[in-house]
């Protein structure tokens, strides 16, 4: 049988739900509490394709998580720690866009860029990661990493991320503190293992869904990181000492939003491009694949990391979805986020 955490909707200004469809969540969005009708929904879609999925959603605008669900938490969770495998290149592309003056002119960064993001080409993203390198050093890369929310440990060990919320509702206090989140590159670290640790994310790295999420929550809010909620239903909202802080330039994180929309316009994610069609909202994202030297087969584990855009073009919210042994980044998981991004803006599923 399915099982799931709670999903949990967050509030937004009414002013801002009036350029949305009216969703199966409005209600309890604006009121700032547990959406079931999301739960069921994320879980109805799990079971649809027989996956051990995950999934988060999160408020760009507010920081507040908008959704998490787990088909089978005790096999793999939101706090869960994963592999990045290919969403790590999203962390090098911003990295890059947010230093690119110091390129040298004849570099031919966009095409890497799309190649790697888009396209999920290996050897653009080791050519893009060593660029990076080579231009603004090991440290200030490193530096970057752990700006974007992502810390640096030497160990294997690392606990859990207990100061990861802002806020999170005592009914969550037990269960949703994220585990192990760090890589462990340095100035020692070999070119190849640079390489093959910042484009196929399967060594020297681990995240959970819920830090990849943040991530997308500061590229979508014009690289402002707010600081996550996860509140649950009559609760007064708690003040926090954390503060919004800017993580990369706003043309940076609109340019790598850009390259992200092309994962499913033209890229590795393309097969969902008609689900959201004719709705006026749209998503992006990057697909990963993995792990192992094998070609990518039925078994293997899935990543879609992305953001949805409202019809103004405004990214709105993230989804960040796991499929253990799923097949494809750009299958299962990338189907989950789109029909769940449906679900929510308020549009029928197709028949």
């Amino acid at each position: 049988m399915l099982r799931s955490h709670n999903i949990v909707c967050c509030c937004i200004l009414v002013a801002a739900r009036s350029q949305s469809a009216t969703g199966p969540c409005d209600i309890t969005i604006e009121n700032s509490i547990v959406c079931e009708a999301a739960n069921q929904q994320a879980l109805k879609l799990m079971g649809e394709r027989h996956v051990r999925a995950i999934m988060v959603m999160q408020d760009v605008r507010t920081g507040s998580v908008l959704a998490f669900a787990a088909s089978d938490p005790k096999s793999v969770d939101v706090t869960t720690s994963l592999l990045p495998l290919s969403t790590v290149k999203l962390l090098v592309a911003a990295s890059w866009l947010n230093h690119q003056k110091y390129a040298p002119s004849d570099f031919p960064a966009e095409k890497l860029l799309m190649d790697s993001i888009a396209n999920g080409n290996d050897d653009a993203g080791r050519q893009l990661a060593s660029a990076l390198r080579k231009q603004i050093g090991t440290e200030t890369a490193i530096r970057d990493f752990k700006a974007y929310g992502f810390p640096f440990s030497n160990s294997a060990t690392t606990a859990q991320n207990e100061s990861f919320w802002s806020e999170i509702s005592p009914v969550w206090r037990g269960k949703l503190i994220p585990g192990a989140c760090y890589f462990s590159l340095n100035t020692e670290t070999t070119t190849k293992d640079w390489e093959d640790t910042l484009s196929i994310g399967e060594a020297h790295f681990m995240i959970t869904a819920l830090h990849l999420s943040r991530f997308l929550q500061a590229v979508g809010n014009r690289g402002i990181m707010l600081p996550p909620k996860a509140r649950s239903s009559d609760e007064a909202e708690v003040a926090s000492q954390a503060q919004p802080h800017r993580i990369m330039d706003e043309a940076a994180a609109s340019e790598l939003g850009n390259v992200m929309r092309q994962t499913v316009e033209r890229g590795t994610a393309k097969n969902i491009a008609p689900i959201l069609a004719g709705t006026g909202w749209s998503i992006g994202g990057k697909t990963g694949t993995g792990p192992g030297p094998n070609s990518p087969e039925r078994t293997s584990d899935g990543w879609f990391a992305g953001l949805i855009f409202d019809p103004q073009g405004d990214a709105r919210f993230t989804v960040a979805t796991f499929v253990k042994h799923g097949g494809l980044g750009g299958g299962n998981a990338a189907w989950l986020s789109a029909e769940l991004a449906r679900f929510v803006i308020g549009v029928p599923p197709k028949s």
